[in-house]
């Protein structure tokens, strides 16, 4: 990466707010540096990674606005102020006065959750418990 001149710096911070989102690759283009100096600027920008589509997007900390849930959303690609999918679901559970099952869990991520809640059985920081023939996860 060449020497970027603060101004430069400026505006390419303010494209990727004006993006909402972006992709590793487009900060690399940006920056014109390699993978590893534009993992560590995410890093040192604090920026959030997608929960969904293999955590591929990222996004500047000024942009998401969360919900009550700590989730928020950009088309279709993910956030969470906790960071991760398994993060988020220890979060949204340990909230919850009485657990989550598994179907309001993936309603309230915006995921099928049986693509992800065969994860959880294991999971420290997570019980769960089969209620009426329904499994009901609880911290």
């Amino acid at each position: 990466m060449g020497k970027i001149t603060e101004g430069e710096l400026a505006r390419i911070l303010n494209s990727l707010e004006e993006k909402k989102i972006f992709t590793l690759d487009t900060l690399v283009s940006f920056l014109s540096c390699s993978v590893p100096t534009a993992r560590l600027k995410l890093k040192q920008w604090g920026t959030y990674t997608s929960y969904n589509q293999n955590g591929r997007y990222y996004t500047m900390p000024s942009v998401p606005r969360f919900d009550d849930n700590g989730l928020w959303h950009y088309r279709e690609i993910y956030f969470s102020q906790y960071g991760n999918l398994k993060n988020t679901i220890i979060q949204l559970v340990s909230d919850s006065s009485f657990g989550l099952t598994g179907k309001e869990i993936g309603a309230i991520v915006r995921l099928d959750p049986r693509s992800f809640l065969h994860h959880f059985r294991n999971t420290k920081g997570i019980q769960r418990e089969k209620r009426d023939g329904v499994y009901v996860y609880y911290a």
